[in-house]
């Protein structure tokens, strides 16, 4: 049973006295074992571990919470998630929360070494042809017909309708990628947004047989509209530059005649151009970038409400604090009030 030339160190979270299929393993890995969900949450933040076991039914922390907290904190590569029983709900859930197997009790020797060696082989090697799809899928996000390109590349990697494990799998895999390849094709992203946004459980209907792949379609949907939002598609070239330049100084504060000076034309037809391009006045293009770049600084950083405006421009912190209620429907402390408190527990 040669799992992995190196010794793994794996934690097993299982509410029952360790099964002797362990021992088969430990000429090969160190073994750590917790009946308990709070203890192996703990364990988890003290101690790198290469591979977590989870059973689905855990006392002092429920295994969905358990493994909420593994994947939104980052603490484990790899997690597999076990059962005495089938439950397809709680495994897509699972998948959800970042599960890369699941496995039926009572365990196989040989079922938990081919579930780490997939684990230890996938962190690796690339699967490509998910790459590529996803890449494809990233590339169209800026258009209207993202979402239907990315069902297409998803019934091809986990073709319905055959409801599987693994299918559901194929499908996260693929959705992730795509945040990924998003955020390296659209560098300036990243300062109005972060991947874990599109990581969050929004609710589950446990009687959805589809659950992973229609997360993950509500997800891509909600990313391509965030995208659009920023950076929509000019019909006049130069433009497209422009919205760049914006989108990576949001910080700066660019003034429109400074911007029209940079590119050797008028402050009247920068106002055209952004009128019959994007529908909108420069103003209002802004006031959209710097808002959404606001909600960011709100949801990462400890910035107060004085300095927040200041940065952004406005001299008049009440004035943007209007306009901020306006474009989001909160004001900026209960804005930040409600993303602190969801994020950390406060």
């Amino acid at each position: 049973m040669d799992v992995q030339r190196r010794e793994l160190n794996i934690l097993v979270a299982i509410d029952e006295v360790p099964d002797p299929v362990w021992e088969r393993l430990r000429p090969m890995a160190s073994l750590r074992f917790e009946r308990d969900g709070l203890a192996a949450y703990q364990a988890l933040t003290r101690e790198r571990f290469d591979v977590t076991f989870i059973d689905l039914h855990l006392t002092g922390m429920d295994s969905l919470e358990l493994l909420r907290r593994v994947h939104a904190e980052r603490l484990c590569p790899a997690v597999v998630l076990t059962s005495l029983t089938p439950s397809f709900s709680y495994a897509q859930q699972g998948i959800l929360y970042g599960v890369s197997a699941y496995l039926l009790r009572p365990l196989r020797a040989e079922d938990v070494a081919a579930a780490i060696r997939k684990l230890m082989s996938t962190a690796t090697i690339p699967d490509h042809a998910l790459w590529e799809a996803a890449k494809a899928v990233a590339a169209r996000l800026r258009d209207e017909d993202a979402a239907q390109m990315f069902l297409r590349a998803g019934n091809a990697l986990a073709p319905p309708p055959e409801r599987t494990i693994e299918g559901s799998m194929r499908w996260r895999d693929l959705y992730e990628e795509v945040v990924k390849q998003a955020f390296r094709l659209y560098p300036w992203l990243a300062l109005y947004h972060a991947p874990a946004e599109y990581e969050a459980l929004d609710y589950v209907w446990e009687s959805d047989g589809d659950m992973v792949a229609n997360f993950c379609q509500r997800n891509l949907a909600r990313l391509a509209d965030s995208i659009r939002a920023l950076f929509p598609r000019p019909r006049n070239p130069q433009m497209e530059e422009i919205l760049l330049l914006l989108l990576e100084t949001v910080d700066e504060n660019a003034q429109q005649k400074d911007v029209a000076e940079r590119y050797y034309i008028t402050n009247s037809t920068l106002s055209t151009r952004f009128q019959r391009n994007l529908g909108m006045s420069y103003r209002a293009y802004m006031t959209r970038l710097k808002i959404c770049r606001g909600e960011y600084l709100l949801r990462y950083t400890d910035i107060a409400a004085d300095e927040l405006a200041a940065r952004l421009g406005y001299k008049d912190r009440e004035h943007f604090a209007k306009l901020f209620l306006q474009h989001t429907g909160r004001t900026i402390q209960e804005c930040g009030q409600r993303i602190w408190g969801e994020e950390y527990d406060i």
